[in-house]
């Protein structure tokens, strides 16, 4: 009979690399990146009743099995999520986070970082948390993160807060990846249940009473704090509005330098809300008799940033904070978290941690596999029906009807053999990209993109195009090029 245990440890050892770093010039001899050893995978998946031995989930047993790989049912997964749901729909839209916080910017489904967080940061049972949001997409431990951090809520519901983040929404999940991870990890029971509780989620948090701390930024429709309050939060965020510029808006690419009058301009980046001015935000924390505006949403290279200060108070206006350190695989950049305590604020940064390796889309490395074997299959076809010229085939001979059928099929493999090439050099160039790689499956040239993973400018600038809001067309195309890596598809 077929043993899964073995099967999953013969594919991890092939597949589960560490992920490199654009700082890794060459690559180690073959001798070198031999696995001696493969740690055994979890293959018990975690039920209800292994999870809830009381009236909380064990948020220890579900962090040491996601760990490990492991996975849960679809029934434990609703459970948690239900759980955490009935808790954040009590919680207003602006929470008030008390110091000492532990402030944590965008996760992406990074789980193994986001151990380090909370080495960083302390345990959560000891340790108060406020999460900015953008828990999911793009990384592939996304509903792992979810799940742990909802138990860890659970468990620490005076220790653990939580915000929406713009990825946080149906529109989203199902460009990027999320959707096709839990479809793949549980069903979609699973994810439908997320996109519920992820409705839940508040939209802002005062911390200590001094700080405004947002996903995004703020909104020419929101003047005042309590103006939030009147917001319903529990839906799908619309492409416009108070709710979308809470998730979507950014600080003005010059905010330092810009000298105009506008508080407000149109965020070309993102394809929606605004970018917002350093008049708009000084505008908005004077009115509010508030410090400063604590937000995520952007990626960092040194993991945070702090914009020009307010000059009614000298302290920076805009603080962001980036928490998945070389994002998506490719950007090489440090992560960070904000320690606030005792009226004093202070940035930890860190690394990224190995994890374990995924194809892209959550493919086998059979269905991967399949169009280079197509692609090979057809050329060598090809050759074996090309003894024949053309002028030989075009001789008026006995045998035209045959030449004919020859041509015809000649035309077909041929065909068919460009398929699987674009298809083979699609995947190339999504090794190449790891996670920054386009839903749709656009992609730059292999040289192009050699050259951009070299810096975090260049890897930012080509990410550029998955940083706006998408479409609907774009949303539906990405929906076909997942169909068409799938193994039914590939012919």
């Amino acid at each position: 009979p077929f043993n899964r245990s073995v099967a999953l440890l013969v594919l991890r050892s092939f597949c589960h690399r560490p992920q490199s770093t654009p700082a890794m010039a060459t690559q180690p001899e073959i001798a070198q990146r031999q696995i001696d050893s493969v740690e055994h995978p979890a293959i018990k998946i975690l039920d209800v009743a292994d999870i809830y031995s009381g009236p909380k989930p064990d948020c220890d047993l579900v962090r040491d099995h996601f760990k490990a790989e492991g996975r849960v049912t679809s029934a434990a997964a609703i459970r948690i999520l239900s759980d955490v749901k009935h808790v954040l729909k009590s919680e207003p839209n602006v929470v008030q986070v008390p110091a000492p916080v532990v402030i944590v910017g965008d996760i992406h489904g990074q789980f193994y970082d986001l151990m380090k967080v909370f080495q960083v940061g302390g345990k959560p049972s000891e340790t108060r948390y406020l999460f900015l949001g953008d828990y999911v997409d793009r990384g592939y431990f996304s509903l792992e993160c979810v799940l742990y951090i909802w138990t860890l809520k659970l468990n620490y519901p005076d220790n653990i807060f939580l915000l929406r983040g713009n990825h946080e929404c149906r529109h989203l999940t199902e460009f990027f990846t999320f959707r096709s991870e839990v479809v793949y990890k549980n069903d979609i029971s699973v994810y439908d249940e997320c996109m519920n509780c992820f409705d839940c989620l508040p939209l802002a948090a005062i911390m200590n009473k001094q700080f405004f701390c947002v996903h995004g930024g703020i909104s020419p429709e929101i003047l005042t704090v309590e103006d939030l309050n009147a917001l319903n939060r529990f839906d799908e965020p619309e492409e416009s509005g108070a709710i979308c510029d809470l998730l979507w808006s950014d600080p003005h690419e010059s905010y330092d330098e810009y000298k105009g009058d506008q508080a407000f301009l149109h965020n070309e980046t993102r394809g929606c809300s605004y970018v917002y001015t350093h008049k708009a935000v000084c505008g908005f924390l004077d009115r509010n008799n508030l410090l400063s505006v604590i937000r995520a949403h952007e990626a960092q290279d040194a993991g945070y940033r702090m914009y020009k200060p307010n000059p009614a108070t000298g302290f920076p206006s805009v603080i962001t904070i980036f928490s998945a350190p070389n994002y998506l695989d490719v950007y090489g950049n440090k992560a960070a978290v904000m320690i606030y305590a005792d009226n004093s604020m202070n940035i930890k940064k860190f690394s990224h941690t190995t994890h374990p390796y995924w194809l892209p889309n959550f493919m086998d490395v059979f269905t991967w596999s399949l169009p280079f074997i197509g692609e090979k299959t057809t050329e060598m076809l090809e050759n074996v029906m090309n003894v024949c010229s053309a002028e030989e085939l075009a001789a008026s001979t006995e045998v035209d009807v045959l030449a004919d059928k020859m041509k015809t099929a000649m035309t077909r493999v041929k065909t068919r053999r460009q398929s699987y090439s674009d298809m083979s050099d699609a995947n190339r160039r999504a090794l190449l990209l790891q996670g920054a790689a386009s839903p749709t499956g656009d992609s730059p040239d292999a040289a192009v993109i050699e050259e951009a993973v070299r810096s975090f400018e260049g890897v930012k600038e080509m990410d550029k195009s998955n940083e706006s809001r998408p479409q609907a067309e774009a949303v539906t195309r990405a929906r076909r090029f997942r169909k068409r890596q799938t193994l039914e598809e590939i012919e």
